[in-house]
């Protein structure tokens, strides 16, 4: 028998784990394309690149994460038939 408290924190921790490591490849990346020569400070070229870099990613992660709940929604159709419910559904009660 399986503790629900212990899965649902099972779960939390994991999403946090796939958030930092989001983080880390996101930092990893726009570090690659923006950061030339680090200094003392960081210019206003740079920081804008940073910016713009960060925003992209976000964008295409949400592009990604829609584009695929739509192509689930539309797979559920299509399993499920034009009115949503199964062929075989009977209704129980």
């Amino acid at each position: 028998m399986e503790d629900p408290q212990f899965q649902r924190f099972l779960q939390m921790e994991t999403q946090k784990q796939r958030f930092q490591q989001l983080v880390h490849t996101l930092t990893d990346q726009c570090w690659d394309v923006c950061m030339g020569n680090p200094g003392q400070k960081m210019d206003r070229k740079t920081e804008s690149c940073f910016v713009n870099c960060v925003e992209r990613f976000i964008d295409a992660s949400n592009f990604i994460v829609n584009r695929l709940e739509k192509e689930g929604d539309n797979y559920v159709q299509q399993e499920t038939g034009s009115h949503g419910l199964s062929e075989d559904f009977k209704w129980q009660g």
